[in-house]
């Protein structure tokens, strides 16, 4: 949640972006619904190597993505000790090992435990922006782009990161009894409540932070300016918000290559997928570290590669449904790319995690990666009659769309 004024200004276009994403992701999830998420929703509208591709870029955004956001909580814990230096890499260090042996135990975050941590996240911020809005001023805003909109633009991209999770309805296509009718109740609900969050934590970043506004810890300092002193301590709560956030796409990691292989290869999967982290993040916060690597660019290659999955599950979308939300898959479609160049470098490393993924070896064509709506074209009553498995696959992407 590190804050930037510039990127704090460009959340208003991404939200607009996050909900017609979340749109697409409700009607794949209700008419193409998979128990293998992306890679399912992509191989349905582009084939199984495209479907592949999105496997693995899922799965690359998880590895690289998960010191980022431990490398997000320990600058919190440091900021509660009050110290600087490096003690936010020693923290993130151990959060990470912390979330990897808590997985790694097979201890699933449950559904309870994630409400009441959400409800955590909601309090704090309400909190923070209601208690902090006295001390806002409208100086603050002027200059309202000091860098021009192609600052804000450049902006976009890595704040992307915030807003990736609503791939998380695959799995809740399973659990829901009519997801016809529930699930865009549930997204909708969810992206109401997440733009809302949003735009008043940046608005109130801005307003009241004002140069200070680019700090690590946005959130500890509004509280402070909030509650005074205990500020810092409440925003301790972001690490065990951290940690959930870590488990939950760890969980959808490690379940996604069961899934393609048909539920073959649990364990072996489970532990090359958290081997791949540990040596992943040891390897980037190492680095960070060392000063070899900014924040940012820890940020861009998972933004890059999350970019990525969405763009084909988008352009499946174009192919795969019809009217309103064809047209918002459309247009969806045509903003990713966009946001995807302005990583960058990133974007080649993505691009590069995707070409090698579609052409390593066939796909297994047992793999489960049609969607129901493939299926549907040669068995019309199959949607219908066959029950959705609600095991170990269908919690794929993991991650509660309350908070993406």
């Amino acid at each position: 949640m590190a804050g930037d004024d510039r990127r704090d200004r460009g959340e208003g276009g991404l939200l607009l972006l996050s909900g017609l994403i979340a749109l697409v992701f409700t009607r794949l999830g209700t008419r193409a619904g998979s128990a293998t998420g992306v890679a399912g929703y992509t191989a349905a509208g582009l084939g199984p190597r495209a479907g592949q591709a999105a496997a693995w870029c899922f799965l690359a955004g998880v590895v690289t993505g998960a010191p980022v956001v431990c490398l997000i909580g320990g600058a919190y814990v440091a900021e509660l000790l009050g110290v600087g230096g490096r003690t936010a890499y020693v923290a993130a260090l151990c959060l990470l090992v912390l979330v990897l042996a808590v997985r790694l135990g097979g201890v699933r975050t449950g559904t309870g435990l994630q409400l009441v941590l959400v409800a955590v996240l909601v309090t704090l911020v309400v909190v923070a922006v209601a208690g902090a809005a006295p001390g806002a001023r409208a100086t603050h805003w002027t200059p309202f782009a000091p860098d021009g909109w192609a600052g804000v633009s450049r902006a976009a991209s890595p704040l992307m990161l915030a807003f990736v999770g609503w791939e998380a309805v695959a799995p809740l296509t399973a659990r829901l009894r009519d997801p016809r009718r529930q699930l865009p109740r549930v997204v909708g609900t969810a992206f109401a409540v997440t733009a809302l969050l949003y735009l008043g934590l940046a608005v109130a970043t801005v307003a009241v932070l004002g140069p200070r506004a680019g700090g690590p810890v946005p959130l500890a300092g509004l509280l402070r300016v909030a509650i005074g002193g205990y500020g810092p301590v409440l925003a301790a709560a972001a690490v065990a918000l951290t940690l959930a956030a870590t488990h939950a796409y760890l969980t959808g990691a490690t379940a996604l290559p069961t899934a393609l292989a048909g539920g073959a290869g649990t364990r072996r999967g489970t532990a090359g997928v958290l081997a791949a982290v540990a040596a992943t993040s040891g390897l980037l916060l190492g680095a960070s570290w060392a000063g070899l690597v900014t924040t940012a660019q820890l940020v861009a290659v998972p933004t890059a590669l999350f970019l990525l999955v969405y763009l084909g599950c988008l352009a499946a979308a174009v192919r795969l449904l019809a009217g309103a939300v064809r047209l918002a898959a459309g247009v969806a479609c045509a903003v990713v790319p966009l946001l995807l160049a302005g990583s960058g470098w990133a974007a080649l490393v993505a691009a590069g995690v995707a070409v090698v993924a579609g052409t390593r070896g066939r796909p297994d064509p047992s793999a489960r990666v049609r969607s129901r709506a493939s299926e549907s074209r040669h068995k019309p009553e199959a949607g219908r009659s066959e029950p959705v498995d609600p095991g170990p696959a269908s919690d794929v992407c993991g991650q509660s769309v309350t908070g993406p």
